[in-house]
């Protein structure tokens, strides 16, 4: 079973040391559990390392927040201070934006626009069917352009 969860924490994270210490703190939680009512033990194990992964992905984002944002907005490379804090404003902007949406969409997001991951890796680890990834991750992009430039021809006026 423990080859399971570091092939599937493997999976999610994209890196042996992140995914060694979720399969090693998701078996501390089970050990420390109370399983003895749990009908699916193979189950369970899977879900929490799962959830456990998914916490993990979280917290990158949340400390790689000024990368995500800078390959959602394109802004000329420039090092004048005026240039320098226009892009920050721009780059907090995009990352309240992605805040508004829901965690399904940003985790969406996160895990194909900035991970690389596949729509079937993402359905998998969502449990949602292929097509509504693809679905939610147009109506997040939308969603994003849509409220970025609303606010940007605002600013303009």
């Amino acid at each position: 079973m423990k080859d399971k969860m570091f092939r599937l924490a493997l999976c999610l994270l994209h890196n042996r040391a992140d995914a060694e210490d979720i399969v090693q703190e998701a078996m501390m939680k089970i050990w420390n559990g109370d399983e003895t009512q749990i009908a699916n033990p193979a189950g369970y194990c899977t879900i929490v390392t799962k959830n456990l992964s998914l916490d993990r992905l979280r917290q990158k984002q949340q400390q790689t927040t000024m990368v995500q944002i800078e390959t959602v907005v394109d802004i000329a490379e420039t090092n004048t201070p005026f240039h320098t804090m226009q892009k920050n404003e721009q780059m907090n902007l995009v990352d309240r934006l992605i805040e508004k949406l829901s965690e399904r969409k940003r985790m969406i997001i996160q895990l194909r626009d900035i991970e690389g991951e596949s729509y079937k890796a993402i359905a998998l680890t969502l449990n949602i069917p292929e097509s509504q990834v693809k679905t939610d991750l147009f109506r997040a992009r939308q969603e994003l352009k849509q409220h970025y430039n609303n606010i940007n021809s605002y600013e303009r006026l």
